[in-house]
């Protein structure tokens, strides 16, 4: 009998088990309302520079002032000060509310988002959070996966920082809710929704995928792109070209662009590991230039990122190599011991400054060559001196040249009174031999 309500008990917990409601998720996502159709919602002003791209609605309530549009390009409906506008700012209050009550199911406070890969969750920081470099957001193949990030304080990205969604992640499930401002580098990549109790502020080429929410702040664009678009992580193949880049010479300026194909337009472009060769850079649109300043071989990575959110990424091999440097003169004149010495030796085909020094063998005793080129003093002794001097240039290129100088000792010279008596014992002995001669004619 005991066996039999134990079994019963049993059957009755599985079938709740199997017939019950699923668990629900720890997280979810906050009522968004009339929040989908905005890229930009501000509160007391919105301002661009540059040739920012909007894809969706811009909104502005209680403010009026909206500025920068053009040259701003507005793929939407504006918003200011109208009815639509004030339900948004109404949707946002309850969107920002709703993710500032969920629990947390980890607390990041003090750690930087970049080089982390996180699952579904809710990350909290009890003030400030920063994200440096990638983080990657792994759905684990559930494209309705939730990520959460509530910040006490300020969210700030630093240039070229990304966030990258992988295994059917969607850029439409990841929310950020700001307890004050928000503030994404220079060409950074993000990604989700941004829900900020004061400010947002996109510095010089950043852009997003998702939305800019501000409650009572400010949103301030500066050339970026912001799109509504949501797109599951499952993305195309994005191709990045060239497949190699040319090698560079130090010294001399150079460029190469870097494109991207395959997915949506536009492309921005960062370095996510390695690094590239001293005196380049790379721009968001994908131009690397600039003059490199030292010889040497540099690999790094350049990941492409579409106007989705989706990425692709190669590795690039870089050599630069020194410019050839010629020493003059080719030959150095000889000298006397005695006599002052000085001769100029200087380098072309680099980058000056220029400084010299012997390498091997040995100066003419005597002599001395300053850092300038100057070779110079008063020879000591009579010989030959072969010797060799590096010229460097100011990016470390050198080149070198044997030169050979011959010393000579001076040629002897009487004084004026030893030339005196000398040549008048030469008209005297002409005078006695002109005698002789008359004598023996007699």
């Amino acid at each position: 009998m005991k066996r039999t309500g134990l079994s019963l008990m049993a059957g009755v917990a599985l079938a709740a088990l199997l017939c019950g409601p699923t668990p629900a998720l720890a997280q979810s996502a906050p009522p968004m309302g009339t929040l989908t159709g905005f890229a930009v919602l501000g509160a007391s002003t919105v301002t661009n520079t540059g040739a920012s791209s909007l894809t969706g609605d811009l909104g502005l309530s209680p403010g009026t002032s909206v500025t920068g549009f053009p040259p701003g390009v507005l793929i939407g409906t504006p918003h200011v000060a109208d009815g639509v506008a004030g339900t948004a700012q109404t949707d946002l209050t309850a969107a920002y509310t709703n993710l500032a009550g969920q629990a947390c199911t980890q607390d990041l406070t003090g750690q930087d988002l970049g080089g982390k890969t996180l699952t579904p969750g809710v990350y909290c920081f009890s003030t400030s959070a920063q994200l440096t470099g990638t983080l990657t957001l792994n759905a684990q193949g559930n494209s309705a996966a939730i990520f959460i990030f509530k910040i006490g304080s300020t969210l700030t990205t630093a240039s070229s920082s990304s966030v990258v969604v992988i295994n059917a992640a969607s850029l439409c499930n990841i929310f950020w809710q700001v307890g004050s401002s928000a503030t994404l580098g220079t060409t950074t990549s993000f990604a989700g929704n941004i829900l900020a109790q004061d400010s947002i502020t996109l510095n010089t080429g950043a852009n997003t995928t998702g939305r800019l929410l501000a409650r009572t702040g400010a949103v301030t664009l500066d050339t970026n792109s912001v799109t509504t678009a949501c797109t599951a992580g499952s993305c195309p193949t994005i191709t990045l070209s060239p497949a190699s880049l040319p090698g560079g010479t130090t010294g001399v300026a150079y460029s190469q662009t870097i494109t991207g194909s395959g997915g949506t337009a536009p492309y921005t472009f960062a370095v996510t590991s390695g690094s590239l060769p001293a005196g380049l850079s790379l721009s968001s649109a994908g131009v690397l230039s600039g003059t490199p300043t030292a010889n040497g071989s540099s690999t790094f990575t350049v990941r492409g990122t579409a106007a989705d959110g989706c990425f692709g990424t190669r590795s690039y091999t870089i050599n630069i190599g020194c410019p050839t440097i010629t020493l003059a003169p080719a030959t150095l004149p000889g000298g006397t011991t005695g006599v002052a010495y000085s001769q100029t030796i200087t380098g072309s085909g680099g980058t000056a400054p220029y400084t010299f020094a012997v390498t091997s063998g040995s100066l003419p005793a005597g002599l001395t060559l300053t850092s300038a080129g100057v070779l110079a003093g008063t020879p000591t002794t009579p010989g030959s001196s072969t010797f060799t001097i590096r010229g460097t240039d100011a990016n470390g290129c050198f080149a070198s040249l044997s030169y050979t100088i011959v010393m000579i000792s001076p040629v002897p010279t009487l004084p004026q009174w030893g030339a005196a008596l000398l040549a008048a014992g030469l008209l005297g002995l002409g005078y006695l031999r002109q005698r002789c001669r008359s004598s023996g004619a007699a």
